[in-house]
């Protein structure tokens, strides 16, 4: 049985029906859950300081603050307990900082999205559930978006 359930999440429509289905399970078994939303500022803040960089930055962290928020209240409409946590990333390996994050945590399963990019899309920007897939030992429950 599964006892620490960690989801990453964006913002979405994917990610709603993930965090949906993260929380019926933690809601049905008991389970802990961590969500976490990274906010990656590599390219905002990689030393240059132009107009605008700082209230860029402060408007990114606000949107992945209201992320967070929405993962609270769905958790708390659900009835399910949730940490939520927002996590700044400068420019590390994503799938890294989940798995850090997640082995911290004591996980021992994900439950991840995948957005179904089409294969060049794959080649171009990768998918974080199949580098999470080879950098962790930990099980995964993938939730994809069927097409229409």
């Amino acid at each position: 049985m599964f006892r620490k359930i960690y989801v990453p999440v964006d913002n979405t429509d994917i990610s709603d029906r993930v965090l949906s289905e993260a929380l019926d399970l933690a809601k049905s078994t008991g389970a802990q859950l961590r969500v976490c939303h990274i906010v990656n500022l590599e390219q905002v803040t990689f030393g240059v300081e132009m107009i605008g960089v700082i209230e860029l930055k402060d408007a990114l962290i606000n949107i992945g603050n209201a992320v967070i928020q929405q993962v609270k209240d769905k958790a708390l409409a659900a009835g399910v307990e949730v940490e939520a946590k927002l996590i700044e990333n400068y420019g590390s390996d994503i799938a890294s900082i989940i798995v850090e994050d997640a082995t911290e945590f004591g996980a021992d399963l994900f439950v991840l999205g995948s957005h179904h990019l089409g294969s060049f899309a794959h080649f171009i920007t990768g998918g974080i559930a199949e580098d999470l897939a080879h950098d962790t030992d930990i099980p995964i429950l993938l939730i994809t978006k069927h097409k229409e």
